[in-house]
């Protein structure tokens, strides 16, 4: 069902002219109010202050997010940009407001409630019992600096705004003749042909002024602004650079394998087919005599015939997993049975057959069909491992020894990076440009370390920045080597780009205006000119290359008289006109289609609901933003 929501949902959207967003995330555990204390506000909702470092905490939180996301293609200054500090402040809003509703509305959260959420969490389970421990969960919330008063208090929040939204969204109803009429709307196919007019067309026929470009470059300088900028020579030690001349021995290497030889070593395996007649726990002593007897049986006759022991084992083994493959229990080592039943299969020899052998499950009859030894990996191939196992130790001493080194000649030989280099044998290399925002190599656009790369100690005294440890056992010193203010690119450099950018808009107002006025033309019977794309047969559902408000006039075109035509703006400025040739109409929904729409169109009913819901909620709220405290100042 949810395949075929994700395959639907662009015609939905369309139909309903909706936008859908995603779900609102419901408000987290670790927020509450005044929780920063006194150190005024970036927004104030409901009489209540969102504080700088309540910001500053879900910024982070936004930003590792998005990092995972993009993994190594991200964008250190898309990261802070203010379309992102704007949405963060936007949903610490949204979950304010919410929650003071949900507060003042008096809805009630039952103890029992709240507990039976708290022993489900597996953070506070036992690893071993899989059960609520006391214990862990008063660890777990130290370890977040958190009291179990405080967190059950933040979770009865949580639980209110949950059933403030339950309470909005939880009443969709939807006729029948709605959702059978969309389905008939999802279906429908139209062909189509269509006619483009591009700006690139129309280039010739607009032109722009000198003073047109400078107004322009005039009022909006911050196009044009490259901001402030250094390059830096820095030096880096790791443990491999601290370790280069650490080695690991033969003999290290042999001592190594000899106490470890056990990891080394696979174990012996045994592969046996089995039947089982199965004896139930409480069985009576006759019944168990009675499985016995017909155990001993099979035995018997698996000894005359030992070839078809797999089909004896269809036909009368009780044991479902492996009856079907003829007894087959694949390879296992010692450990992986029951030992009764591990005893005999280890003492068997190939092809032969034994029992009854009886375990907790019932009697078994088994015949092994391989044996496969143990054995010893030679220490040749594991060697390369154990030497760099060897080596890590050595390493992480080699950098603690070096690393004190390292720190103290940066910091108290600060006018060079020189002596450091020499000293414990360093490359100093050299950086692209970099930003406050970042840019160029990732370790260096660490915030640690920018922060003192941009600090007036490293800029305007020219000294060394402190040694800062960018990742784990990695320390970085850098040295300003060129440094540029923010500036404003000149007007002579940008003049043809921001005259071509002019043009192009102008063009794009103009393909806009030729465009309706052709459609026109054609909507009367005049189609001089116009040369047709060869047609191709759409639908909501696989509207091809249509955006989705040429599909939405296209699909709300009357179809009673053909040909119909629409125009629409598209990508990159194109005006395109549409020719409605056929339409063909839609068989009736299957009750399973009729069943999986109505469940799409309830959702997405629901979230309208529900985003009409917030807007009054944030309405009542009484919301002020600190725009200044949230929007990044230009440096």
């Amino acid at each position: 069902m949810f395949d075929w929501v994700e395959k639907h949902k662009r015609w939905i959207q369309i139909v309903l002219l909706v936008l859908i967003v995603p779900s609102f995330a419901l408000f987290g555990i670790n927020y509450y109010f005044d929780e920063y204390g006194d150190s005024g506000e970036v927004a104030k909702v409901a009489g209540t202050r969102i504080t700088p470092q309540e910001f500053d905490n879900a910024l982070r939180e936004r930003q590792e997010q998005l990092r995972q996301m993009m993994k190594d293609k991200v964008d250190a200054a898309m990261l802070d940009s203010n379309e992102v500090r704007i949405a963060v402040v936007n949903d610490l809003v949204e979950r304010r407001a919410l929650l003071s509703h949900a507060l003042h509305s008096g809805l009630a959260v039952p103890d029992g409630e709240v507990q039976q959420i708290i022993a489900e969490i597996p953070s506070f389970q036992d690893p071993a019992t899989k059960k609520f421990s006391m214990d862990r969960y008063k660890q777990v919330l130290k370890s977040q600096g958190m009291t179990p008063v405080m967190f059950e208090e933040r979770l009865r929040h949580d639980l209110r705004v949950t059933q403030s939204r339950d309470s909005v969204t939880g009443s969709v109803v939807l006729a029948d003749a709605v959702v059978n009429r969309l389905g008939k709307i999802r279906e429908q196919k139209r062909e189509l042909s269509y006619w483009v007019l591009a700006p690139e067309q129309l280039l010739s026929r607009v032109s722009v002024s000198d003073d047109e470009v400078k107004k322009f470059y005039d009022e909006n300088q911050k196009d044009f602004r490259i901001p402030e900028r250094v390059r830096v020579e820095y030096v880096t030690l790791t443990p491999e650079v601290a370790g280069k001349s650490v080695t690991v021995s033969d003999e290290e290497i042999a001592e190594y394998y000899r106490k470890n030889e056990a990891q080394y070593r696979t174990a012996e395996q045994r592969r046996a087919r089995h039947i089982l007649i199965a004896v139930a726990k409480d069985a009576t002593a006759e019944a168990r005599a009675e499985a016995r007897k017909r155990a001993q049986a099979l035995t018997e006759e698996a000894h005359r015939t030992p070839a078809a022991f797999p089909e004896l084992a269809k036909k009368n083994s009780q044991d479902p997993g492996s009856a079907v493959n003829g007894g087959d229990l694949g390879l296992a080592g010692k450990g992986a049975m029951v030992k009764p039943f591990e005893d005999a299969m280890f003492a068997m020899k190939l092809n032969e057959v034994t029992g009854p052998v009886e375990t907790q499950y019932g009697f078994h009859v088994l015949r092994l069909d391989e044996i496969q030894a143990g054995a010893v990996t030679p220490l040749d191939k594991v060697r390369a491992d154990i030497e760099v196992e060897l080596r890590k130790p050595k390493l992480s001493k080699a950098f603690a020894e070096v690393a004190a080194t390292f720190e103290e000649t940066v910091y108290s030989q600060s006018d060079s990076l020189k002596p450091v280099a020499d000293a414990l044998k360093l490359e100093i290399a050299t950086s692209d440009w970099l930003t406050r925002d970042g840019g160029g190599d990732p370790t260096l656009t660490k915030p640690a370390l920018l922060g003192k790369i941009f600090s007036d100690d490293a800029i305007k005294n020219k000294r060394n920045t402190e040694a800062v440890e960018v990742t784990p056992n990695t320390l970085i010193a850098a040295r300003v080597v060129d440094h540029r203010e923010a500036s404003v690119l000149p007007f002579d450099n940008v003049k043809a780009d921001v005259a071509q950018r002019l043009q192009l808009d102008k063009a794009t107002k103009l393909a806009a205006e030729e465009g309706k006025k052709r459609l026109e033309q054609i909507k009367k019977g005049d189609a001089s000119g116009i040369t047709w794309s060869a047609p191709v047969e759409v639908s909501l559902q696989n509207p091809g290359d249509i955006p989705p408000t040429a599909a939405r006039d296209i699909f709300g075109a009357p179809a009673d008289k053909l040909p119909a035509y629409v125009g629409a703006t598209a990508s990159r400025g194109r005006y395109v006109v549409y020719r409605i040739g056929k339409v063909t109409e839609a068989p009736d929904l299957t009750a399973e289609q009729r069943t999986e729409l109505r469940k799409l169109l309830a959702q997405i009913v629901a979230q309208q609901q529900f985003d009409a819901y917030l807007q009054v909620v944030k309405a009542s709220a009484d919301v002020s933003v600190d725009t200044a405290r949230v929007e990044k100042k230009d440096k």
